[in-house]
């Protein structure tokens, strides 16, 4: 059976869930398919390329199944809900945020959508191109900063006394970081904090009304 441009993306998928994003080689996958490596470049030249079709198929994969907010419900919950969902979709993969964030927008035409779809929301909130742009991008680099920190950090015991960083005194970076980890949220909470802390910025930089 010829080898088809799906399969290679499957594939290279189930590399990404099982090793890793350093696992995933041109000639790891042209291994796992029993192919010569030359055969996979009829279909993906380069490991770019291929980075750019397993983002897209995460994207893609994700956002089929997704009822976002009717944008006329307000740019705020357009913004809040499809950046929440991108989330979901970088977290569906490991090191989706990896993949995702490093994509090349010609083929990631799933983030290409979302990107010229929020525009336009904010375009109709009154903002000019250049700053639902401005607004558009700040969010999505939130969401790719925090959700790559989020699948490669540990747990947060870097934050413990007894880690050899103890709090010099009651102002000190690692006292603060204390308080902020024993308030109990998780990460969906601390990123939707994150989150109405942009929207609340983009309203009070752009002079925008409450959201209805």
């Amino acid at each position: 059976m010829s080898l088809q441009k799906d399969q290679i993306i499957q594939t290279a998928l189930a590399i990404l869930d099982r090793d890793g994003l350093e696992g995933v080689t041109l000639r790891r996958l042209a291994s796992e398919l029993g192919v010569r490596a030359a055969s996979l470049y009829w279909h993906i030249p380069n490991k770019d390329a291929l980075m750019d079709e397993m983002a897209e198929r995460i994207l893609a994969a994700h956002f089929a199944s997704v009822d976002l907010a009717d944008e006329r419900s307000g740019w705020a919950a357009w913004l809040g809900g499809m950046t929440s969902e991108l989330r979901r979709a970088m977290l569906s993969r490991r090191e989706g945020a990896r993949v995702v964030a490093g994509a090349h927008l010609g083929i990631a035409v799933t983030l290409t959508a979302l990107m010229e779809r929020t525009v336009a929301v904010l375009r109709r909130a009154g903002l000019s191109t250049g700053d639902a742009a401005t607004a558009t991008m700040t969010m999505l680099t939130f969401a790719f900063g925090f959700v790559i920190e989020e699948q490669a950090s540990p747990p947060l015991g870097w934050l413990d006394a007894d880690a050899g960083r103890p709090a010099t005194s009651p102002s000190s970076i690692g006292a603060a970081l204390r308080e902020w980890q024993q308030r109990g949220q998780d990460a969906e909470q601390r990123f939707e904090t994150g989150v109405r802390i942009i929207i609340a910025g983009v309203r009070a930089e752009y002079a925008l009304p409450p959201a209805p």
